[in-house]
């Protein structure tokens, strides 16, 4: 009823970020914002590689790769509302972060 005050936001208006935890104390270690669009896809899920690099999406139709270590944006690429988490996987050496954006898979090769 707001008798004790409270806040109004339409969905999609507040901001949204991905916050990586340390495990040792359960603080918050950094907070990357991702930009709030009504009517857009979500992330689909995160990926975190073993070479300090973390894969999602955001509510702008983008793939995002974050530094694991500082949550600093280091590449990005607007393929649309991703589905799923992002996987990798490797093939003659070479190793691959997959995609899906509705019935279209994308793959990256990641140097």
């Amino acid at each position: 009823m707001g008798l004790g005050g409270k806040t109004v936001a339409n969905v999609g208006a507040a901001p949204s970020y991905l916050t990586a935890i340390d495990y040792k104390t359960g603080k918050a270690a950094w907070r990357h914002p991702f930009p709030s669009l009504t009517n857009a896809g979500g992330s689909g899920g995160v990926l975190a590689t073993a070479g300090d690099v973390v894969f999602t999406g955001d509510a702008g139709g983008n793939l995002v790769a974050l530094d694991a270590r500082n949550g600093r944006a280091l590449w990005h690429s607007r393929i649309g509302g991703i589905s799923n988490a992002p996987q990798t996987y490797q093939v003659d050496g070479r190793q691959h972060v997959l995609v899906a954006t509705g019935d279209t898979l994308y793959a990256f090769v990641i140097y």
